[in-house]
């Protein structure tokens, strides 16, 4: 039995939510009620509610369980599953097939967490970047250094394994029932490792600064190559690489996989300060101990007219470096878990669709590297990101940085410029007509003081590795898996890391471990 839509005033806790589930069922239980959905409604800013769903345990309706496991195939496996990649997509891939007796083996480009906080710590700190270990590659992959949403749209019950494990690895029950889960980038760090550590007791093999340089498919199986000279054996391949692994998709297409233009999105990160957010959200109710740092979603399309939204809002955030390759600027947001920062931050997107680059692979690529390079020739050093003013933008002008009450949080250096001349007319036009029509939505969002930084270019893939969808394996390739984000089949840490467990699962029902 679950019992819905308990509203409750913000001062009530969860006791008082399973409290009332009793009630309203009108008898005693046979087990106890556990909080399973719960959200806020600030529609009504004087009166903010929590939004309640309990569950009591005898109807089995809950999707938080600990394992997979599947009825193997028939096929004999010769050797171990690889896996090129230890983003979210990998690592749950290799998690399902160590916890079933396959014994993955898992080759990351970039290093562990721990080195990484090191690297990503020079880039921040110097601009120095490495170029194999960043803010997009090594442990954990791009969602490492982000929010930690773990909120996801698709509706799968492999979901709840994925809040499990990250549970079970550090993580607060509270992201079992959340109606937006996060954990930070703090929680994240702590958890990859030890999923990591989980795989490893199982079985399972991780090399870290280990880059596949090689693919070659053929009557005598699949071989790949390692750092330009290791050659490996394997009975299937999951490509779990990631958005931004350009030289793996460049190594795709020149060995024949079917790789086609997707529709993407860029623009610039958009900052408020935090208290404003939660001022404009929660009304009289703003800093009450018992509401989270508001965040939002604004979207604006009419029929015929570019998508213009927010992506991957940061409640108390900062806007960070995230560049994978010298010579271009590339942005995105990150925040703990505690959400406590000054900032809020959001990624302010528009489409771009494929006949805007030709609706090649190698236009959709251009396209966004175009938009990167010329940001970093602003300044032509150091990292340097190009920065403005909502209302500056707007009106075609600069000046008013120094002017804002608010401080960019960009970890790196900023200049000020006009952000109009980075971006093509036809993106300028749109995004001005949606930001203008999100203040309809969210009253005061457009504030002329709010901060940009730009360009915002890797919000998903540019490009899809075209596979069977009942197998899930590459066209004309047996027993190769293109799976989660940078494969053009996810969005997020969630969603890619059930995509990497249904390519795991499709694997293990076609061979014995």
């Amino acid at each position: 039995m679950i019992v819905e839509n308990i509203r409750l005033g913000i001062e009530c806790t969860d006791a008082d939510a399973i409290r009332e589930a009793v009630k309203r069922l009108g008898k005693v239980s046979d087990s106890p009620g556990r909080i399973y959905k719960k959200s806020i409604d600030a529609r009504h800013k004087n009166n903010i509610k929590f939004v309640y769903s309990v569950l009591f345990e005898e109807d089995k309706e809950d999707n938080n369980f600990d394992c997979i496991q599947v009825k193997p195939g028939e096929n004999p496996q010769k050797s171990s599953p690889v896996i090129i990649g230890f983003g979210s997509a990998g690592i749950f891939c290799a998690l399902v097939l160590a916890q079933n007796g396959y014994k993955p083996v898992v080759f990351e480009m970039g290093s562990d967490i721990d080195t990484r906080i090191k690297k990503v710590d020079k880039l921040f700190n110097e601009s120095i970047l490495d170029e194999k270990t960043n803010v997009c590659f090594g442990e954990g992959g791009a969602g490492t250094f982000s929010d930690g949403k773990l909120v996801t749209r698709i509706n799968d019950p492999y979901c709840g394994f994925v809040l499990r494990q990250f549970v079970k690895s550090g993580a607060p029950e509270s992201i079992l029932y959340q109606a937006k889960p996060h954990v930070g980038t703090d929680i994240i760090r702590i958890g990859t490792k030890r999923i990591r550590e989980e795989i490893i007791k199982n079985g399972g093999e991780i090399y870290f600064d280990s880059e596949v340089t090689d693919i070659n498919s053929g009557f005598d199986g699949i071989e790949i190559t390692v750092n330009k000279k290791d050659k490996i054996k394997t009975s299937g391949l999951f490509i779990a690489a990631g958005h931004s692994a350009f030289r793996i998709y460049d190594l795709l297409i020149k060995r024949g996989f079917s790789v086609e233009p997707k529709p993407y999105s860029v623009g610039f990160r958009i900052e408020h300060k935090q208290s404003y957010i939660d001022d404009i959200i929660y009304g009289n109710q703003a800093g009450n101990k018992n509401l989270p740092p508001a965040e939002y979603a604004l979207s604006h399309k009419k029929p015929d007219t570019r998508g213009v939204y927010t992506f991957c809002m940061c409640p108390g955030g900062v806007v960070v470096n995230s560049v994978s390759e010298n010579g271009t600027i590339v942005t995105n947001g990150m925040s703990y878990s505690d959400r406590a920062g000054e900032n809020a931050n959001s990624a302010v997107a528009v489409s771009v669709l494929p006949e805007d680059y030709g609706g090649t692979v190698s236009g959709a690529f251009e396209f966004r590297k175009k938009l990167e390079e010329s940001a970093f020739k602003i300044k032509n050093r150091d990292f340097t990101a190009p920065v403005q003013t909502l209302g500056d933008y707007i009106n075609n002008k600069t000046g008013s940085l120094q002017k804002s009450d608010i401080s960019p949080s960009y970890t790196g250096k900023f200049i000020e410029y006009d952000l109009n001349k980075l971006f093509p007319e036809f993106l300028n036009q749109a995004i001005k007509t949606g930001v203008k029509e999100f203040d309809k939505t969210l009253k005061g969002w457009f504030y002329e003081n709010a901060v940009l930084t730009a360009p915002e270019t890797r919000t998903s893939s540019a490009v899809r590795i075209v596979r069977d969808n009942t197998t899930l394996e590459a066209i004309n390739f047996d027993g190769i898996y293109p799976c989660g984000e940078g494969a053009g089949y996810a969005g997020g840490i969630t969603s890619s890391a059930v995509d990497g467990i249904k390519c795991a699962v499709k694997y293990m029902e076609k061979y014995r471990k």
